[in-house]
C-alpha cells in the first residue's frame, strides 16, 4: 500500500500527536505500509534538533515504553558496559549518526549556526544517537531503535527490536488514517 504524501503527513501527525516539524522524509515504513521512522532536519527555525531519526510507529513506541518502564535502559546499559564488542559497535553507531546529521547541513547553514553558537555546532558534530553527549550512557531506547531500523548498526536498537519486533497484525495506523 502506497500512501499519498498528504496521507503520510496526516498519519505522522496523528502518530506523534503534533505537527512533524523539520520532517525530511519517511526513512522506514512498517510491514503494513505506514511510517515507522522519520528523518528530521538537524537545524531549523534557529533551533538545533540533534535527534535525526524519530520513531513514529505507535506500536513500537508503546512496546519500547513498556521496556523502559521495566528498567531495560539499565539492563542494556549493564550489558554494554561489560562487553567491549558492544561498546565498539555503539561508538560506531554514534559516529555514524553524527556524520549523517552533519551531512544534511549546507556550509551556509553551518556558518549560520556558528554565528548563533559554537556549542550548537559542537553538539551536532559530536553528540551521538538522539543527541546524547555522554556516549557511554543510554538515555532513550526509542532513538536507538529508530537508528537501528534505518542503519542496521546500532547494537542497543537491535537488542530492543529483537525484543519487540513487528506485530503479526496491527490496525493502529489504519484507525488513525480514518480519524480525519
Amino acid at each position: 500500500m502506497a500512501l499519498k504524501k498528504s496521507e503520510t503527513y496526516h498519519i505522522i501527525k496523528k502518530q506523534i500527536e503534533r505537527e512533524p516539524a523539520g520532517l525530511v522524509e519517511v526513512s522506514i515504513n512498517c510491514p503494513f505500509g505506514y511510517p515507522a521512522v522519520v528523518k528530521v532536519y538537524p537545524f531549523f527555525n534557529k533551533r538545533v534538533f540533534p535527534t535525526t531519526y524519530w520513531l513514529t510507529c505507535p506500536y513500537l513506541n508503546k512496546e519500547i515504553s513498556k521496556l523502559e518502564d521495566q528498567s531495560w535502559i539499565e539492563k542494556i546499559q549493564d550489558k554494554v558496559n561489560n562487553d567491549n564488542a558492544l561498546i565498539e559497535k555503539l561508538d560506531k553507531a554514534h559516529a555514524n549518526y553524527a556524520q549523517i546529521r552533519m551531512a544534511m547541513l549546507s556550509q551556509e547553514e553551518i556558518d549560520q549556526i556558528k554565528e548563533i553558537s559554537e556549542d550548537i555546532i559542537y553538539t551536532l558534530k559530536h553528540s551521538g544517537v538522539g543527541g546524547i553527549k555522554e556516549k557511554k550512557g543510554i538515555k532513550c531506547l526509542h532513538t536507538h531503535t529508530a537508528d537501528y531500523l534505518v542503519n542496521k548498526e546500532n547494537p542497543v536498537g537491535k537488542i530492543v527490536f529483537d525484543k519487540t519486533g513487528w506485530p503479526d497484525k496491527c490496525k493502529i495506523c489504519e484507525e488513525l488514517k480514518k480519524d480525519e
